[in-house]
């Protein structure tokens, strides 16, 4: 098990190698041992998840979800270099040698604004900088353009071109190594006059939610991300008032509108490039852990596991979703739901790990604390695990505040208990 003080080392060991680099060249021993220093640090991390990220949030350098709070000149100058080469964050991968990591401090002394090109030519694939990109807000607008303009096209009978789609995925799995709190935070701002598109980018980015929790490289999170926005694509070719019909189906409704998994897979397979996994999660995702639901497979058909996580996101933003028939679940219930559903409906092992890395109290959480505030959960992890940022929503005396202020916490042990919002009358949406 890797300690949080051998992750803390990481930062330590790379900002030792660029002040070697300021007295020395890289070829001097002097440089070349506090490289390798730096690569036997990196190496248990690399070799347990497959990758090692630094990057920022809220201006704070975090190891993967570990924020490094050491104000070191040293560290402080790592984070400065990573800054002025308008990097969001590294990702490091195994095979990682002392001659590329060598390039990456040169490139960083040099303040290179174009890094990932010098790479490129160079062939170093064990290392990719993530440049600074947009907000989680600004990515899940752009998803929901993208989304509804790739359903419309499906819908008057054109083929969706992929290329636009892999890219907005490409930034959301970004969003979601990042930031994965603030980007599903996202998910709970419901539109129900484009319920369709809202709902295909929810399941994308809740399913990538899944993925990360259950250690998903990159580019299996790509692969997630697309299955989950393309999932319902099918449903373009139902009649729209099926699609929209507020009441239960009837017979020869829900007959039609079992179709879509097979009319969406009809869709992608003309499309370029679209990987089998991705395929399979259309064509499956209304197929259950204990494969009952729809359609059903062939005896001994081997299906990607992807399937089961985005089967996991679609019921979660069911649940969160209001209905004619149900008031939304929280967060919080619709994670004890699934749980109920854990090992018949949903894959267990993937429910438990999603449900671990939201915590007991996920974002878009309503709580009230010990001292009788009652705050909004708005993200975590950013002073430490299981840490919390909450949005201050009425003061111990009970008055509503006008203006909203952020509450830190470094664990959850200050909440008393869940609070209902409708019981509040507050609209959480308009909190996030």
């Amino acid at each position: 098990m890797i300690t949080a003080q051998q992750i803390k080392q990481i930062p330590a060991s790379l900002a030792a190698v660029l002040q070697g680099m300021r007295l020395y060249p890289g070829e001097h021993p002097q440089v070349r041992r506090q490289l390798e220093a730096g690569l036997l640090a990196m190496r248990p991390l690399l070799q347990q998840n497959g990758q090692l990220q630094l990057g920022f949030a809220d201006g704070t350098l975090l190891v993967e979800d570990l924020p490094c709070l050491e104000q070191q000149p040293a560290i402080l100058d790592l984070a400065q270099k990573i800054r002025d080469c308008k990097l969001k964050g590294i990702r490091f991968y195994p095979g990682l040698e002392a001659d590329q990591l060598l390039e990456l401090m040169t490139q960083l002394n040099k303040g290179n604004t174009d890094i990932a090109e010098t790479f490129a030519i160079l062939g170093i694939e064990q290392i990719r900088v993530i440049p600074e990109e947009e907000t989680p807000s600004e990515v899940y607008r752009e998803a929901l353009s993208v989304v509804e303009s790739v359903y419309e096209d499906a819908r008057l009978g054109r083929l969706p071109a992929s290329s636009i789609a892999f890219s907005t995925v490409q930034k959301m799995v970004s969003s979601a190594i990042g930031r994965p709190y603030a980007l599903l935070a996202m998910t709970l701002l419901k539109d129900y006059d484009n319920y369709t598109f809202t709902h295909s980018v929810n399941v994308s980015v809740i399913a990538l939610t899944v993925g990360r929790a259950c250690n998903l490289p990159e580019e299996q999170l790509n692969l997630l991300g697309m299955g989950g926005m393309l999932h319902d694509l099918g449903k373009m070719t139902i009649d729209h008032a099926i699609i929209t019909k507020p009441g239960q189906l009837s017979t020869s409704e829900r007959q039609k509108m079992m179709e879509h998994p097979d009319h969406g897979v009809e869709i992608v397979s003309k499309m370029d490039n679209i990987p089998a996994e991705v395929i399979d999660i259309i064509h499956y995702h209304h197929l259950r852990y204990d494969c009952t639901g729809y359609p059903a497979k062939s005896s001994g058909q081997r299906i990607s596991p992807l399937v089961d996580m985005v089967t996991i996101a679609d019921t979660f933003d069911a649940m969160t979703t209001l209905r004619c028939y149900q008031k939304p679940f929280s967060p919080r219930k619709a994670l004890d739901q699934l749980r109920r559903m854990s090992g018949t409906h949903l894959h267990p092992e993937y429910v438990e790990k999603f449900a671990r890395f939201l915590g007991p109290y996920p974002v878009g959480t309503l709580v009230r604390l010990k001292d009788g505030v009652i705050a909004l959960v708005i993200d975590q992890n950013h002073q430490g695990e299981n840490s919390l940022k909450l949005k201050k929503i009425i003061d111990e005396a009970g008055q509503r505040l006008q203006d909203s202020t952020l509450i830190n916490l470094a664990d959850s042990s200050q909440i008393l208990a869940e609070v209902d919002p409708l019981l509040k009358g507050i609209q959480v949406e308009n909190y996030l």
